[in-house]
């Protein structure tokens, strides 16, 4: 009997997360810093979007789920959560504490 076909997507993200190697930020913060985490958060969601998408593949072929829908509601949905909501937030807090002349200046969620 072949592999499950989301197990495959699984075992090719271990592999992928365990190579995997955050941002550190070492000093103060800078954009450079906030572009190296926000690409640390798109990095994992290439990693766990074909995962999710493996899911969406099997449900139309064990279920009949439509091939337009896996296409919408299963492909990239982890990067289209995150691109411009997270990595926007990250970003705009380095810019945030430029502004104000340091981190402690303004409180998290008060960058807008």
């Amino acid at each position: 009997m072949p592999d499950h076909p989301v197990s495959t997507a699984i075992a090719a993200a271990i592999g992928k997360l365990a190579a995997f190697r955050p941002t550190r930020i070492v000093g103060e913060p800078d954009q450079a810093d906030a572009h190296g985490l926000a690409d640390d958060l798109l990095t994992l969601a290439a990693v766990v979007d074909p995962i999710i998408e493996a899911i969406g593949d099997y449900a139309q072929s064990a279920l009949g789920v439509p091939a337009t829908d896996v296409q919408r509601y299963f492909r990239d949905q982890l990067r289209g959560a995150l691109d411009g909501n997270a990595t926007w937030c990250i970003t705009q807090a380095v810019a945030g504490q430029q502004e104000s002349g340091g981190l402690g200046h303004r409180p998290y969620g008060r960058w807008r």
